[in-house]
């Protein structure tokens, strides 16, 4: 729960944010609120607290309470130590590797806070069943992109991935019913990506957004949405922090895939012996 708050800090409207800071500061008391109690200590409405349930990975309220209930007296929503102290310009090496490493396994886990498995379920069985695949990003996140669509292309997926505004704009308008259209931005809010998946959702693709804004333009454009962690610290840019948990989410939706597909793990074998023989040639 502590690893879910921190991962969608500042994603929530200032009713959601009320509501939260309840629950961190504490749980074993809202864990026996009413919904209607719980809406009147924050001063918003029911709805309103379902929505924060919802937007905290649970079904409801009652799902939330639940797990409330087996929290300890208080829930944390600082980091943990190793990560208040940001890199500083006189950190060594080692220190500057040890502080990545505490951030990555930060970040990886409250991804893995974030994700139900119905949401990583549902985004699964759309991209296995998919005609064809749309895959869209920019800077840092095309990167992301192209490594996820050349782990599709090596199990006979279609899929293609583009960093370019027109490209995806006139692949995105040719998708149908029986696509997907997944969109890749750290913040929601890249004007290029948001356009090809709004154009993709038009044409009647199913839309994916992964991102760590839950609130952005991009998420409001997407069927299923895809939330990843990746606070900022300093020297640590949007780009860098959220790369870890964009790979990690990837590799989860491709072994997903992979395990639905019966001649999966024959097409990965033929592959990559036929890219082996290549390279042994030229040597």
């Amino acid at each position: 729960m502590a690893s879910r708050l921190r991962a969608l800090e500042g994603a929530f409207s200032q009713a959601e944010q009320r509501i939260v800071n309840l629950l961190a500061q504490d749980p074993q008391r809202v864990a026996q609120l009413s919904v209607t109690e719980l809406a009147k200590l924050a001063a918003t409405s029911t709805a309103t607290v379902v929505r924060t349930s919802r937007r905290l990975g649970f079904e409801g309220y009652p799902a939330l309470r639940l797990a409330l209930a087996a929290q300890p007296l208080q829930l944390s929503t600082q980091p943990p130590a190793p990560l208040v102290a940001d890199i500083s310009d006189g950190d060594s090496a080692q220190q500057i590797l040890s502080k990545l490493l505490a951030f990555e396994v930060e970040a990886a886990t409250a991804t893995v806070a974030l994700l139900t498995d119905t949401v990583l379920t549902d985004a699964i069985v759309a991209l296995s069943q998919a005609r064809r695949i749309d895959i869209y990003g920019v800077g840092a996140s095309a990167l992301v992109a192209e490594d996820f669509c050349q782990k599709l292309r090596r199990i006979g997926v279609f899929c293609q991935f583009y960093r370019h505004a027109d490209d995806a704009l006139v692949s995105a308008c040719q998708l149908t019913a029986q696509d997907v259209a997944l969109a890749i931005s750290h913040s929601g809010d890249t004007a290029e990506v948001i356009a090809a998946l709004h154009q993709a959702r038009q044409s009647g693709a199913t839309t994916l957004a992964l991102t760590a804004n839950p609130r952005s333009a991009l998420a409001r454009k997407a069927h299923l949405l895809l939330l990843t962690s990746g606070r900022e610290l300093g020297f640590r840019a949007a780009a860098m922090a959220s790369r870890t948990s964009q790979l990690l989410l990837i590799d989860c939706l491709f072994i997903g895939i992979t395990q639905r597909f019966p001649f999966a793990r024959e097409t990965l074998q033929k592959t990559h012996d036929i890219v082996r023989d290549r390279r042994s040639k030229k040597l």
